[in-house]
């Protein structure tokens, strides 16, 4: 009976309850799903209004019901709240968490809908826009060009959606000064643009023009972008206050400040309905403001009225500026207190412009009152380098948090005036007070100016081996470097074809981006589960000028050059370091100074050598004393039987300072080039991209008992295309020569011939000691990493090709090599970049490890060359320090030579960068060299013939 009527119970519960259950369950799942997307748009308006923090309640309540009453794997319905987080995230300024929400979304949206699912492209939007808050151009255009992708490869196109994506990428080529490629697409989309595009490329047109002093079309841009943002918009719409503003800032930047007030006005009383204390809109209204006031006109002739009056006019935009940095959740704090780790602010990219404008405003202020010992002087100047040296932090972390390399690159080029702007102040500063920590802040922006990348290259390296990270992510970053390296030198020249093949490039385009996003992903992962790694990393790691003191022997000087090409007058800055004596003097350049760079260059590099007329090497000769008298003879005292160690800029890269003549010779004569006084006469010269990068990475110590291994192909006249070029692998002469001088003072492991690919390369490279590569070398201006060394093609592997080995491929070796010598034609030469420095093909040893590169400037000739770099192993045979070693060298073949031969072209091509050691160290070492076995080949700089 007990059976049965349990029985009885369940068939109760089965017909009767069970479908109330169900049917309450139901409609409570219903009223769950809805609440959970009255959540959404209430947070849209929410974000509409500014009102993020309100717009983020909202998403995490929405979340939470979607997590309670959907299962994890439904991922269409998690999309796009993960999406509206991180567009809330990024507009606060949290940009992890909005990098975290926005990859949540991306994957959901993927996993939910296909990879072209037009909710991805909003996603890859907010994270474009959040990489171009972080000042990663590169990074911000690959998200954008992802956008567009997914716009283009739906269906049925629709060229609005395109149009709006294009946009993006406009914007960002106008940050990075690019105005025609932004032109170019504004013309091509903004017909086919909404209305709410149509906005915006009005905008972006109007502040190209404004760029470009084209005054009447950018008065009319604005006015078209404020007559649509009223015809789209209510009155009371930020967009509306925006275009106020863009038109506002315009009639400053004209003298129109009548008309700038009114608009002013119309946008403050928009603006504050939404954001009454902070908000990037406020700030924007704040900026403006501080323009307006900065820019005022003062009518008197009178200097003291007009002094006190432009003064009380540049405090005021002061105040504005400050409010407006204030209003971007920047800390109002002491700026000396201030931990950069802590700042969230809104706009990261808006702060930095914030804090530049205000310590050039003080430097304004500095020009106005001129008298150093005016208390106003004074006090600005300190004022400004107080903003100058958080301004130059910030800029430091910002690009330490970068992964990519040309990103790095760009905002160096794009922050180079912010650099000299902060070392002119520093002058001023150490001028008035002579103050070591005002000296300190000038030389470390000196620093900052050159090899950004590789500095933070060889930091990040550094951390990691200094830090808990598993050797397995180390691996992984590095095969993820590696294909990068490969997937983009095989679009470089897929779209380098005459016939491209679109579907190919879309696809490698793609597998790039993935690539990338992975790399930056890993870079995320390991800043944020290791401590020590980050806190190595984003440590302000340079030494301080006492500590360079320290490192330098007391035959040593170093002198650090500063070239400022960016202002109406040039000026040079250069720094003297020794272990004893500190200075740091400016003198201003002209361009007979700037034209004497050229000259000499051209001069020692020209091909034409041969045909060298008597007129020739006299203007040579004025160029170079001309240069030797700025550069060199301010310092005569300081550097009289010292070495010199010479950090280069800007144009000062591509000379070779060893030819810098001291006195001018008699010209009413033939030039003698083998008596000229030339500068290495008289001192050793090294060469260092930085000082950081010569004493912070040079603790370097033999890794392998291995001597020297050397490469040396044999060329049979193939033809190859490079560049759009046909070019022909000429056979080098005078290799065996050079070989068997060579093979009797250093013990080597040869590959030559044949012998020399790519494979023998990669499989032995990182065993030795002093690596010597002889071979054809081409370098690439458009892409760097892409320059290229020619090996022998692989006879074993018909129809494989295994002769080129690129720069990319360099940086992700792991080279024990103490010493690296490229005997190359122009292996030290390059495209000039901002920043950075020349982007030859010895910085990919660099990178890979290697702190000590011998290097050629132009193509060398055959028979000297052999004879260079003979005595050069010869004397480091004899335990000469490698800059020693090739001093003597050259002075030896300049000894032995006759007048004709000693051209500077025949012996100064070859310079050695970094730092100097013993090869070895020790002479039990050395010996090691002496008597091995095995051959030897190291032959002259090969020639690019086409």
């Amino acid at each position: 009976m007990v059976v049965i009527k349990c029985g009885k119970y369940l068939l109760y519960l089965l017909f009767f309850l069970m479908p109330k259950l169900v049917l309450a369950e139901s409609q409570n799942f219903r009223t769950d799903s809805l609440k959970a997307v009255a959540l959404n748009r209430s947070a849209s308006n929410f974000g509409r209004q500014g009102l993020y923090s309100e717009s983020l309640d909202s998403l995490f309540l929405s979340l939470n019901i979607r997590k309670r009453i959907y299962n994890e794997n439904n991922y269409k319905s998690f999309a796009s709240t993960y999406r509206l987080i991180g567009t809330n995230y990024k507009n606060l300024g949290l940009f992890d968490l909005a990098i975290q929400y926005s990859l949540l979304a991306e994957q959901a949206y993927i996993q939910g809908y296909g990879e072209n699912y037009l909710s991805t492209a909003y996603v890859y939007l907010n994270l474009g826009n959040i990489y171009r808050s972080k000042l990663n151009n590169n990074e911000a255009i690959q998200y954008y060009n992802q956008m567009v992708n997914i716009y283009k490869n739906q269906k049925k196109i629709n060229i609005e959606n395109v149009a709006g994506a294009y946009y993006s990428v406009a914007e960002i080529y106008y940050r990075m000064n690019k105005y025609n490629e932004s032109l170019e697409i504004i013309d091509k989309y903004l017909k086919n643009a909404d209305d709410d595009t149509k906005i915006l490329f009005f905008d972006l047109s109007g502040a190209i023009f404004q760029e470009l002093n084209r005054n009447k079309e950018a008065s009319e841009s604005y006015k078209k972008a404020i007559q649509y943002s009223i015809s789209q918009y209510t009155d009371t719409d930020l967009v509306v206050a925006m275009e106020y503003l863009n038109f506002a800032s315009f009639l400053i930047s004209v003298g129109n400040s009548g008309e700038a007030i009114e608009m002013l006005a119309k946008a403050y009383n928009i603006i504050y309905l939404t954001e009454k204390t902070k908000g990037e809109n406020l700030a924007n209204y704040y900026q403006v403001m501080g323009d307006l006031h900065k820019n005022k006109q003062v009518e008197t002739k009178e200097l003291f009225a007009f002094k006190k009056q432009k003064y009380k006019n540049l405090q005021q935009a002061l105040v504005y500026y400050n409010k407006a940095l204030f209003s971007l959740n920047f800390p109002e704090n002491n700026l000396s207190g201030i931990n950069l780790d802590s700042i969230n602010c809104i706009s990261e990219i808006r702060c930095l412009d914030h804090l530049k404008i205000i310590a050039d405003t003080y430097m304004q202020i500095v020009s106005v009152f001129e008298d150093k010992n005016s208390g106003i002087h004074k006090k600005s100047l300190t004022k400004a380098l107080e903003y100058y040296k958080i301004t130059g932090l910030f800029i430091h972390k910002l690009r330490k948090g970068i992964s990519g390399d040309e990103s790095k690159i760009q905002l160096a080029e794009l922050e180079q005036s912010t650099f000299i702007n902060i070392i002119q102040a520093s002058y001023k500063a150490y001028l008035l007070n002579g103050d070591l920590e005002t000296l300190e802040l000038a030389f470390n922006n000196a620093e900052r100016l050159k090899a950004s990348a590789i500095f933070d290259k060889l930091s990040d390296q550094l951390a990691k081996e200094n830090s808990l990270i598993p050797d397995s992510l180390n691996r992984l970053e590095q095969t993820i470097n590696l294909q990068i390296a490969s997937y983009s030198e095989e679009l470089f020249y897929e779209q380098d074809e005459e016939q491209q093949d679109r579907e190919t490039i879309a696809e490698l385009d793609s597998t790039l981006f993935q690539l990338k996003k992975q790399r930056t992903e890993l870079n995320s992962y390991l800043e944020n589960n290791y401590n020590d790694y980050y806190e190595l990393k984003y440590s302000d790691s340079f030494y301080k000028i006492s500590e360079i003191q320290q490192k330098l022997k007391k035959n040593e000087v170093l002198l650090e050059y500063v070239l400022n090409e960016t202002d109406t007058l040039p000026e040079l800055y250069t720094f003297l370091i020794s272990t004893n004596k500190l200075s740091l003097i400016k003198q201003e350049v002209d361009n007979e100074f700037l034209g004497a760079i050229d000259n000499v260059f051209h001069f020692m590099s020209d091909p034409g050598y041969l045909f060298t007329k008597n007129s020739d090497s006299k203007r040579y000769c004025k160029a170079s004393n001309l240069l030797h008298q700025k550069l060199i003879f301010p310092f005569k005292n300081e550097i009289k039987g010292k070495k010199i160690i010479i950090v280069p800029d800007g144009k000062l890269n591509y000379i070779s300072f060893d030819a810098l003549i001291e006195k001018m010779p008699d010209t009413t004569k033939t030039i003698n080039f083998k008596n000229l006084d030339y500068l290495i006469k008289k001192n050793t010269i090294n060469y260092s991209y930085s000082a950081n990068l010569l004493f912070k990475f040079n603790d370097v110590k033999q890794k392998t008992k291995n001597s020297a291994l050397a490469f040396a192909p044999i060329y049979s006249a193939d033809t190859f295309v490079f560049e759009n070029q046909k070019l022909i692998l000429m056979p080098i002469p005078g290799i065996q020569k050079e070989v068997d001088l060579i093979s009797k003072e250093i013990k080597t492991k040869l590959y030559k011939g044949d012998q020399a690919t790519v494979l023998n390369f990669r499989d032995n490279v990182e065993d030795y000691d002093i690596l010597h590569l002889a071979m054809h070398a081409f370098i690439n201006d458009s892409i760097p990493a892409l320059s290229r060394f020619a090996f022998s093609q692989n006879r074993d592997k018909p129809g494989e090709n295994d002769r080129w080995i690129n720069t990319a491929d360099i940086y992700n070796l792991d080279l024990n090599a103490r010493l690296t010598v490229l005997s190359a034609c122009n292996t030290g030469s390059g495209k000039l970049r901002k920043g950075e420095g020349v982007m030859s093909l010895a910085r990919g040893f660099f990178y890979a490890g290697c702190p000590s590169i011998v290097m050629t400037l132009w193509e060398t000739e055959d028979n000297s060359g052999t004879q260079i770099m003979s005595s050069f192993y010869k004397n480091l045979k004899k335990g000469k320090s490698k800059d020693d070693a090739l001093r003597f060298a050259k002075l030896d073949y300049l000894k032995n030579s006759k007048s004709r031969l000693a051209h500077p072209h025949y012996w100064l091509g070859y310079v050695r960068d970094q730092f100097n050691y013993r090869v070895g160290g020790i002479k039990s070492f050395l010996l090691s060299f002496i008597h091995g076995n095995g051959n030897t080949t190291t032959p002259l700089t090969a020639r690019r013939v086409i």
